[in-house]
């Protein structure tokens, strides 16, 4: 906290009844303590043990907030008014003083975490301080960089007050967690070597989808050397026209969509080392059937997206037949149809539901947001890197198309599933740099790959 980026001028701290407040009263004093210009103000009597032997400590210095309280004088406002444990919308003076915090100019610096935004979800219960940084207490909390977490937390940093270390099992994924997915290649390789790729998408109405899917994978820069893109004939040759990069497989076709066919499903998958299904799909009968085929008999990973998750969601437990690995990437409401939860629950508290699901069905699930939760139900993982422009369509199928194509390559699947989530958000936030939040578009964060995926492998050389 000595380190805290405060201005010059005089500081408020404001203390909510709880343990919060209890921080707040403590800094007051040591403020105080260091002759420093703050002011310590409060909503009445403390209900929590600790925090009210503290502000016994201040009692004949402490303001009491009213409706006419004046923060136009303050440089700096630290909230301490509710803590991780809020589970409803602040209201009366709570509400009145937070809304008094987001029209000051003062720089906002939140204890743990910003009043009325929740610790496991990051919703804005509500009205919600609006930190310039956060402060958090011995651990960041996923509430930090979840939902509106992000917008309302600022720059985050951690105050470690001596409590004993617990083992950690959620992890902030960072540049030096991805760059030994690109070790310098030897000479001596060849196509086959570098990993085979089955994408099997696609329909008439979404054609787009299995393309930008492709893009993600044949960014040979993700290290494959062979990607089949399997689609139905009725819409190969209109893709036909956008690949150049990959081979083609015509599949039998029933109104658009790709027809149940064994033999040509095997054909699709022989020999590969990882197969990706459901981009642009489409919901149908035959679809059905092609995902039940490939859940029992594709012997390597697969990865499962879009469509393939809202069909699967008819019924999970089709999973438990896996061999191999399985990845699935669903955004929050394919979640929601999976676990039969409404999506609000879901974004409630999207690090527990995602782990409960991967747990229970023994699968990787990569939960796509702002920030993207990836777990195999023991660890999980956060990756916070990407921008607004990436919230459009098509984003989704170049984030499946990237993992498919790293767990081809020989990676780790968990790995390749935050190690794609995290390079697809830095290409993103390349493409938004060069066309803006709402100009950049799917096909730009694709053009942006390769050049995140080089300054990796620049740096696994050195």
């Amino acid at each position: 906290m000595e380190n805290a980026p405060l201005k010059e001028g005089r500081t408020l701290i404001l203390c909510g009844k709880g343990g919060n407040g209890g921080d707040g009263y403590a800094l007051w004093l040591l403020m105080k303590e260091k002759g420093l210009s703050v002011d310590v103000m409060d909503f009445g009597e403390s209900k929590h043990e600790g925090a009210i032997k503290l502000r016994n400590q201040c009692k004949s210095e402490i303001l009491r907030y009213t409706e006419d309280a004046d923060f136009s004088v303050y440089s700096n406002i630290i909230d301490c008014m509710f803590g991780i444990g809020l589970t409803r919308a602040p209201q009366g003076e709570y509400l009145s003083a937070i809304k008094k915090i987001n029209a000051s100019d003062a720089f906002v610096l939140a204890v743990d975490i910003a009043s009325g935004l929740t610790s496991d979800g990051g919703i804005a219960l509500g009205e919600a301080v609006r930190a310039d940084v956060t402060i958090a207490v011995q651990d960041m909390k996923a509430g930090h960089f979840l939902s509106d977490g992000l917008d309302l937390s600022g720059d985050v940093g951690v105050l470690n007050i001596g409590l004993a270390p617990s083992d950690p099992d959620l992890f902030m994924v960072e540049e030096q967690d991805v760059v030994s997915l690109f070790p310098p290649l030897k000479r001596n390789v060849h196509k086959g070597t570098l990993g085979r790729l089955s994408i099997l998408g696609g329909s008439v109405p979404y054609s787009g989808a299995s393309v930008l899917a492709e893009l993600g994978a044949t960014a040979f820069a993700l290290g494959d050397g062979l990607v089949k893109l399997c689609v139905p004939e009725s819409i190969l040759y209109p893709v036909m026209n956008k690949i150049t990069e990959c081979t083609l497989l015509s599949m039998p076709d029933h109104d658009g969509h790709i027809a149940f066919n064994a033999a040509y499903l095997d054909k699709a998958i022989n020999g590969t080392n990882a197969v990706l299904f459901g981009n642009g799909v489409d919901v149908s009968d035959d679809g059905r059937k092609v995902l039940c085929y490939l859940v029992e008999k594709v012997d390597c990973p697969l990865v499962l997206d879009a469509d393939a998750l809202n069909m699967l969601s008819d019924d999970p437990s089709l999973l438990r037949k896996r061999r191999a690995a399985t990845v699935l990437t669903p955004h929050p409401r394919e979640m929601s149809r999976l676990m039969g939860v409404p999506t609000d629950e879901i974004l409630s508290d999207p690090l527990s539901y995602a782990k409960e699901f991967a747990a229970r069905y023994g699968v990787i699930v990569l939960l796509k947001g702002a920030s993207s939760i990836i777990t195999d139900g023991k660890n999980a993982y956060l990756s916070a890197s990407g921008s607004p422009g990436m919230a459009k369509g098509g984003s989704g199928d170049l984030l499946a198309g990237a993992v498919a194509a790293l767990i081809a390559g020989g990676r780790e699947p968990i790995v390749s599933a935050y190690g794609g989530a995290y390079i697809l958000g830095l290409a993103g936030e390349s493409a938004t740099m060069e066309m803006g939040e709402y100009s950049a578009l799917p096909s730009d964060t694709y053009r942006h790959i390769a050049r995140v995926v080089k300054n990796l492998s620049d740096r696994a050389a050195r």
